[in-house]
């Protein structure tokens, strides 16, 4: 019995043993070993690709594109094209960009004093188109918001203006000054019909300061009402005049060192620029009877360093727009605009200056 059973036993255990041969299953063959890794020999079996790693590494990459600031926009430009970086120092314009205001100042100068001797009515003609080139090219140098309402307050204010020099009896600032509040009243009242509330301080403001330089012309149509005030307001607008030409004609021959690196006007035209403009005021006094040298050399002083100092003023204004990504304004607007607000300005100071000073 013992020797019946043990084949059968052994070959029970050797087919039970390898299962895998009674299901007709080969094993697979053994890899060649192959010089490499430290685990036999073997390379392992590649993973297959995942459908999902793919999906995985682009939603990375979004991700890191959102992460990512986005490009800032890019500045908006005026009418003249802006420098590559708007925050670096211009250059010093051109020649020809440098002459305009030269012969803007001349053609003030004399219609101012040669046009008080026309009729009132046509005097204040001419006056209210300088009043509104001043409006224009002032406000097209800053550019802010609520133009528009800029330039209807100060065009409303510049005809009544002249209406009240010409006609108001006696002669006096008083209906102007009253003109010039109403002027205030309108600005802050046309604030509120505006859309949109944007730079609403700046542009009250900014239309303020034009409404007082409006003013300030019509007080040469009062001030050559007077009857022993015109030869002072000459040597006044003789000094105002010859200040911002002097200041004008140095920075063409020494425009450095500057004021401000970023804006294009040289020191040594402001200093000399009120010498010249005081020494003139002087000799105007010798000249025409009227003033007494001494007082119009010293209203001269003020009146050639306020006029000097405003001419320098736009040109910080179109600094600020051009620094804020605005662009600039054409060359021929930025550099008329600096005498015609020079003038606007000082005409309060004139006014004051030849009534209550110089003629005594």
């Amino acid at each position: 019995m013992n020797g019946s059973w043990g084949p059968c036993r052994r070959l029970s255990i050797v087919s039970y043993s390898r299962p895998d041969e009674s299901w007709g299953y080969e094993p697979p063959e053994p890899a060649r070993p192959t010089d490499g890794p430290a685990w036999g020999g073997q390379e392992p079996p590649a993973e297959p690709p995942r459908p999902g790693r793919r999906r995985s590494m682009r939603s990375r990459r979004s991700a890191r594109a959102s992460d990512e600031p986005a490009p800032e926009p890019a500045p908006r430009t005026g009418e003249h094209e802006a420098d590559p970086d708007h925050t670096m120092p211009p250059p010093s314009p051109h020649l020809l960009h440098r002459l305009p205001p030269l012969a803007a100042t001349v053609v003030i100068s004399a219609g101012l004093i040669l046009g008080a001797q026309l009729e009132r009515p046509a005097y204040a003609v001419g006056i209210a188109v300088l009043q509104l080139a001043m409006l224009l090219c002032v406000t097209w140098t800053r550019r802010i918001d609520g133009t528009w309402v800029t330039l209807a307050v100060g065009a409303g204010l510049a005809i009544a203006a002249d209406w009240a020099a010409v006609a108001w009896t006696p002669v006096s600032l008083m209906p102007i000054t009253v003109l010039l509040a109403g002027a205030f009243v309108a600005t802050a009242a046309a604030q509120l019909v505006r859309h949109e509330h944007a730079g609403v301080i700046e542009s009250v403001g900014f239309t303020m300061l034009l409404c007082v330089a409006v003013t300030g012309y019509a007080s040469y149509i009062a001030l050559s009402r007077l009857g022993a005030a015109p030869p002072a307001m000459y040597s006044a607008v003789v000094a105002a005049g010859t200040a911002i030409l002097a200041a004008r004609a140095v920075d063409l021959v020494m425009p450095d060192p500057r004021i401000n690196r970023q804006v294009t006007r040289g020191a040594f035209g402001v200093v000399i620029g009120t010498m010249c403009g005081t020494a003139s005021a002087a000799y105007a006094g010798l000249v025409i009877e009227g003033p007494e040298p001494r007082n119009a050399a010293i209203g001269g002083l003020l009146i050639a360093l306020t006029a000097v100092l405003v001419d320098l003023a736009c040109g910080y204004m179109a600094a600020a727009r051009r620094i804020d990504g605005e662009g600039t304004a054409p060359h021929p607007v930025t550099d008329v605009a600096g005498p015609l607000l020079a003038f606007a300005i000082t005409g309060p100071v004139v006014y004051l200056l030849s009534a209550y000073y110089i003629i005594d």
